[in-house]
């Protein structure tokens, strides 16, 4: 019988590998929620004793059916940059989609937006009741077995491939001497064509304008793009080198941002750089849970009826990649917060439900 694995990764060490310098399996540490920099091997970063399972389950299932598919792709973009990659290619955009889903971090997220959920839910229904909402400010509902609930956002997650097989893939390399750093929540997605959208829905990873950026070594970011709505790069080519630091330093605050509590970053690189970066960024500050809710109307009968809803905003950032423009037709154009592909989304869904059932929706 195989020894179980006890030291589960959210972030696997075929992506920790590449961060590492001269044969030695180590990497630069630093817990910003503790303020400590340290020296660690990749087998115990970024991991947590039985994070997903107790049997190995979910830990087996990663490891063959994600990690090992994605790994040749990974490593032979790491060691030729410029080498096209196949349009949609499923075991690289299926670890792109797991990797979102596989940390603390999406955790944080979901608990999030149901703690606001639930927050104004109970408010709202103390108002409609005439009583006091302060009777109500302090219950929340919790799921009663939140590891349960991270396996079941990282198995749907799996069918999110779907929802990524129009967008481009584009490899950044890095030509300047600030490496590139890798955080505990390392797949991040940001919007700059929808920056200034209004509809709650806008952070969507299945919208126009899309970007999805996932660092694979301290010169190598690979980035998924909606080309329908971006220039980005030279045209005809998926290979950009990054010659201004700025830019450089803007992918790296979206790991700042995207981080829970560490970075991960090579052994030659300036300590003080990543300590003054999370010092100046905050923790779990890319994308931010909000809740709301509509005004109370009669139905009748003496009721009063009530919404409670919940979305994500985006950091906001004045500038963007030097190498990013939104296309002049688009431009042109009024913004729209829309699908890219609505017919998939629609499926996508389909399939959750069928697998996963109602609390799939």
């Amino acid at each position: 019988m195989d020894e179980l694995t006890k030291n589960q990764h959210f972030v696997p060490r075929l992506l920790l590998r590449h961060f590492t310098t001269g044969g030695a399996e180590e990497v630069q540490i630093f817990d910003s929620t503790r303020n400590r920099v340290r020296s660690s091997s990749i087998r115990r970063v970024l991991s947590r004793n039985y994070f997903y399972d107790d049997d190995n389950t979910v830990e087996d299932f990663l490891a063959e059916k994600i990690e090992s598919p994605a790994a040749t792709a990974i490593n032979a973009i790491v060691a030729d940059p410029s080498r096209a990659i196949e349009p949609g290619l499923p075991a690289l955009l299926t670890f792109v989609a797991v990797q979102m889903a596989r940390t603390p971090g999406t955790q944080s997220q979901a608990l999030g937006l149901i703690d606001g959920f639930s927050s104004v839910f109970f408010e709202q229904l103390a108002e409609l009741n005439g009583h006091p909402t302060e009777w109500m400010r302090n219950l929340k509902w919790r799921p009663t077995d939140e590891r349960a609930m991270r396996n079941q956002l990282l198995m749907r997650s799996t069918l999110n491939r779907w929802l990524l097989e129009d967008l481009s893939w584009h490899v950044l390399s890095n030509g300047t001497e600030l490496p590139f750093v890798i955080s505990d929540h390392p797949a991040v997605h940001y919007n700059w064509y929808l920056r200034d959208c209004d509809d709650l829905s806008y952070t969507g990873i299945t919208k126009r304008g899309v970007q999805i950026f996932l660092p694979l070594s301290p010169s190598i970011t690979l980035a998924l793009i909606d080309k329908s709505v971006y220039k980005f790069g030279e045209k005809g080519s998926s290979h950009t080198v990054l010659s201004d630091k700025r830019d450089i330093e803007l992918l790296n605050s979206l790991q700042f941002r995207s981080r829970q509590d560490f970075v991960v970053f090579p052994s030659a690189m300036d300590v003080g750089y990543v300590q003054r970066s999370c010092a100046e960024i905050p923790a779990s500050s890319l994308m931010i849970a909000r809740a709301g809710k509509t005004d109370p109307v009669s139905i009748g009968g003496g009721k009063l009826s009530s919404s409670v809803y919940v979305w994500r905003t985006q950091a906001r950032y004045e500038q963007w990649l030097s190498m990013c423009k939104i296309k002049r037709q688009v431009s042109k154009r009024s913004v729209e917060c829309r699908d890219r592909r609505p017919e998939t989304v629609v499926a996508q869904m389909a399939a959750a439900r069928n697998l996963f059932g109602a609390s799939a929706s």
